[in-house]
Order: C-alpha cells, then structure tokens, then sequence
C-alpha cells in the first residue's frame, strides 16, 4: 500500500507485544510520532493510526498477535490505517497476510515509518529507550539490533538478519540523559549483546569500558548475554564486572544440559564451558544472580538429553529461570530434524524441569515448609506453555 498519512491533528494508538526489545521499538515508534506532531489517542477506537508491535518467537505468540490485529480491525475506526511492525511480518508473512492487508516493518526496517507517515524528522534520529513501567528507576537502553548465531530452532534472525550495532558516543549520549533525568538504573538490551560491535570492529568489552569510566552515577544491567560470548571475553570481562557500577545478576540462556542438544541446536559452547563461567562468576561475587533459559521437547531429544539438563538445574541454583517447549516455526533448520517430541512428553518435561528448580530453589532460601511448597507447585501446574517462571 505504501499510502503516506497525513499528520494533520491526527492521532496514534500503539501495542506493543513480545520482548523488552520489542517494547523499546513500540516506545522509539511513539517518541517518533510525537516528534513529528501525532497526538497520542485516548483510546484504540480515537486513533487515526494505530501500530501493532508483534512477536513471532513463538507459535504461541503468534496467534495471540493475530488475534489482537483481528481485534484492533473490529475495533478500529473505518478510516483508521494499521501498521504491523516487530518480527512477526519477517516470521511468517503468509499467516499475517492472509487477515491483513497493509504496511508493515521489521526491526530492521523501522525506516519505513518515515514515508509511511510522511515525516519531517526520521526515525534514525530518535533514540531507542524506554523507561520500565514497572520501576520507574529502569531505563532499557537498545544497543543493537540482530544477532551473528545461528540457532537451529530460532527464527528471529529472520525477522532481526545480523548484528547492526548502535555507535558507542550514541549510547553513552541516552545513558547520560537517563542518569540526568535521575533514572539510575539502565538496562542495555539486545537480541545478542555479546555480539555487540561486530559490525563495526569493536566489541562489547569497549563499550562496557566506555561506560564504567564515565561520570554517570549508574548502575547496569547486562541482557542476554549468550554463553559463547562469555567464554570469549570472560578474561577482559571480569575487571569490568568488578566496577560497582555493573550489577551482579545476568541472564545467561543455556537452553540445555546436553552437548549432544547443544550442538544440534548450533549453540556455539558446551556445557561444562559454560559451568566454568558460572563457577567465576559465583567466585568472584559472592552475591551473583544468573537467569537462564531452557529448550525442552528438542527434535531427537532422548530421556538421557533431558536428564541431562534436569541434573544442571538440580545442582546449580539458579536464581531465575525460563523453561520454554520446542516448536516449528518458519523457515528455521531444526524443523527438518526428525524425530520429533510429542506434544505430551513436552509438556511433560517442562513441568518436571519446573519443578525441580522450584525445589532447588526453595531449598537454596532454606523454605522447607510443605504449604509453601505445595502452594508453588500448584503455581507451576496452572502455567500455559511456554511462559517462564520468575522468582523475585
């Protein structure tokens, strides 16, 4: 379609579904729009455009987004114009436009926005962060767009293609307008912050360097660090994780406890690699948390595989932890492997995982009453699929 809009006293309504990443584009879209004299609707039904910031990741996320632009076409008003952005539109175009007819970008093409509304100012000149709605003192920093693996069961690069890395004046830049605007604490996020600077011949390392030397009163969040990058960089890393200015608590996707499923999925470490970083980390900061992520159901993965990643969780305690079941999604390699899981043993294990982290965890802040832990366990019971477990 490709129709421009006219900026004339029209107003905007934006979703935004799916990750913190998604939400710092949903939030960079709305600062954009402001900037180029949009009001902000007061309801979906007001608004003259309306933008829907969509998920992919799973085929879960994916019904749900559909649904929601179903909704948002019966709700919308008649001369309305909708704009589906996020990964959705590169995941699976063909779901998407078989209910929607219309203009739609990617995190790669937020450019798009600049002709589609006919804008003065472009989005390029808008930076990505967003202040936490649910702590004000947190703002989301988006450092990078993309990732450089190339996981089997991941079709986000589809959406994301390769690292684009921001430059590190720009960042330092809304990290000093955040601690100016007394928001402490800073969130760097990306798909791959490991893999930050690769496209332009520099490395995570220098922009962590950049920012504990500055003057900014900070505290910072590293966001899924993958652990490949760990392993690279863990020697330059740790004199910069001493600085009081980083935070001690990492999210770290492992995905499983099982080499064989490690390298299926093309996760670019092995296990007891990455239990050498834990083992630093914990030694060198005695109050160190690490999230991680789990992968259960993977195609060809055996009792022995998943025992495997059982036993991981069982004897190192996590602090947090996602447990999500494979599917299919579009396009990505770990669809052709064969053979697959079945629905119920998924479920299965992802239940069985749960719940030996909610013991170990328990056990690890010394709760051994029964009630708690019956009360945690029927939590755990009543959770849909693919949703994660946060223990805070």
């Amino acid at each position: 379609m490709n129709n421009y809009v006219n900026a004339n006293s029209l107003s905007f309504h934006i979703e935004s579904l799916g990750c913190i990443a998604n939400q710092v584009d949903g939030k960079r879209v709305e600062d954009f729009l402001l900037l180029n004299g949009w009001a902000k609707a007061t309801s979906l039904e007001r608004a003259s455009l309306i933008i829907l910031m969509t998920c992919g990741f799973t085929k879960a996320s994916e019904t749900f987004n559909l649904q929601q632009l179903q909704l948002i076409q019966a709700r919308k008003r008649e001369d309305a114009k909708i704009i589906v952005g996020g990964c959705l539109p590169n995941i699976n175009k063909t779901a998407l436009t078989e209910i929607f007819d219309g203009d739609f970008f990617s995190p790669r093409t937020l450019h798009r926005l600049d002709r589609y509304v006919d804008a003065k100012i472009s989005i390029n000149e808008v930076s990505p962060t967003l202040v936490s709605k649910a702590n004000s003192n947190l703002t989301n920093i988006r450092i990078s767009t993309g990732c450089m693996s190339h996981c089997s069961y991941c079709a986000i690069p589809f959406a994301n293609g390769k690292t684009r890395s921001r430059t590190i004046d720009s960042i330092l830049k809304d990290i000093r307008i955040s601690s100016q605007n007394s928001t402490k604490h800073i969130r760097l996020v990306s798909e791959d912050i490991g893999a930050y600077g690769l496209d332009n011949n520099i490395s995570i390392i220098e922009l962590l360097q950049a920012i504990v030397k500055s003057d900014e009163d900070i505290l910072l969040y590293l966001d899924n660090f993958n652990p490949n990058w760990l392993i690279k960089y863990i020697d330059n890393l740790l004199p910069i994780l001493k600085s009081p200015k980083i935070a001690k608590s990492f999210y770290i996707p492992i995905q499983s406890g099982s080499d064989r499923i490690l390298k299926l999925m093309k996760r670019e470490y092995t296990v007891s690699d990455t239990l050498i970083i834990f083992d630093i980390l914990r030694k060198e900061f005695s109050n160190v948390k690490v999230t991680t992520d789990f992968i259960v159901g993977f195609p060809t993965e055996s009792e022995e595989d998943f025992s495997a990643s059982v036993e991981l969780v069982r004897n190192y305690s996590f602090d947090y932890i996602e447990v999500f079941t494979y599917e299919d999604r579009p396009r990505i390699a770990a669809a052709e492997l064969e053979p697959k899981v079945s629905e119920s043993t998924k479920e299965g294990r992802r239940m069985e995982l749960l719940k030996v982290f909610m013991h170990t965890y328990l056990k690890s802040m010394n709760i051994s009453n029964q009630a708690t832990l019956e009360s945690a366990l029927k939590t755990i019971n009543q959770l849909p699929i693919n949703t994660n477990l946060v223990i805070q």
